[in-house]
């Protein structure tokens, strides 16, 4: 995966994480994923995914024209709980899989532009993404390696929304890092 791991323990004797649980002033965070950014995989890193105005220079540049172009999807979705597979080595140990991970959003602004875009990631490439949720953002300097697929969704109903709806999936050992979003 494109970013670092946090560090393992080594041996059976090893030492746990520390916590921070207050019960009179608890951390949580609300809402769902609001934003996917996502960039040509051959495009360059960031050098510091804390910093706006790098984030600014790369929304300004033409994805049409430009690998290193990030583009931000306003979107409406969800990330399930990544799933991995149990698997039994010698000695009877066990460990885990790499897991997969898998977005599903909404895309509700349906103009051409957009629509246009859904049919581009109906190719199935691989790109690098970025998300959030609330106040915090999702990724690391160099993304996430992921493909993003999408269809079109009209329902039932003369008031129902057309939209696109889709999935960014990619498998890791670990969940990503996150920092508070510098464009909340």
């Amino acid at each position: 995966m494109s970013f670092n791991a946090p560090t393992c323990p080594e041996g059976c004797d090893s030492f746990l994480q520390a916590v921070d649980f207050d019960y009179c002033d608890p951390y949580v965070q609300f809402g769902e994923i609001d934003h996917i950014y996502a960039k040509a995989r051959d495009g360059s890193d960031l050098l510091d995914w804390a910093q706006l105005a790098l984030w600014n220079a790369r929304f300004a540049l033409d994805p049409t024209a430009d690998l290193d172009a990030i583009i931000d999807l306003t979107v409406i979705g969800d990330l399930p709980p990544a799933e991995a597979e149990e698997i039994e080595i010698s000695l009877g140990r066990k460990i885990m899989s790499p897991a997969s991970f898998t977005i599903n959003f909404e895309i509700d602004d349906v103009s051409d532009t957009n629509y246009e875009l859904m049919r581009f990631f109906e190719c199935n490439f691989v790109v690098d993404i970025w998300y959030s949720a609330n106040n915090m953002l999702f990724g690391g300097n160099a993304g996430i390696e992921a493909i993003i697929s999408a269809k079109y969704q009209i329902e039932r109903g003369q008031k129902s929304v057309q939209k696109i709806v889709g999935t960014v999936k990619w498998e890791a050992t670990f969940s990503p890092p996150r920092i508070t979003n510098p464009m909340a």
